[in-house]
């Protein structure tokens, strides 16, 4: 690997959004609207992190249909996966699960209108990631 790849490589995970993405992505191929789902973020902002970390190497898309598919490319995958595991084991246990979930739903299987549009989130999500209600000022 050249330098210049691995600076890529390094700001492309120096973004929390994008590193969240990457560590989705090491269980299952996913489209938009599952990240959209999984880390209730715009499809905008998405599609945009998703961009740099094409740029980088580091994911690549497969079109079905009317979708877009995002994966690591099989040598990106084999180069970063162990290390990955092991630094990340704690939040990749609890992402695993809620990748499942979602896949479950089929979210963008679902949609007649050819855009996946999860369900919003009712309720906000905390820094511990438990689901809370937000306090209101009065």
């Amino acid at each position: 690997m050249k330098l210049d790849e691995a600076l890529g490589i390094f700001r492309a995970f120096s973004d929390r959004t994008r590193l969240r993405i990457f560590l989705l992505l090491l269980d299952s191929e996913l489209c938009v609207g599952e990240l959209m789902a999984l880390l209730k973020i715009e499809q905008s902002l998405i599609s945009h992190q998703l961009r740099g970390l094409r740029q980088a190497g580091l994911v690549e898309a497969r079109r079905s249909g009317r979708w877009i598919y995002y994966r690591i490319p099989s040598g990106c995958r084999k180069q970063l996966e162990p290390a990955f595991r092991e630094w990340f084991r704690e939040e990749l246990a609890v992402t695993g699960p809620r990748v499942r979930t979602v896949k479950e739903k089929q979210v963008c299987l679902t949609s007649r209108s050819g855009v996946c549009r999860p369900e919003p989130a009712s309720k906000s999500v905390t820094k511990s990631g438990l689901k809370g209600t937000r306090d209101k000022k009065k």
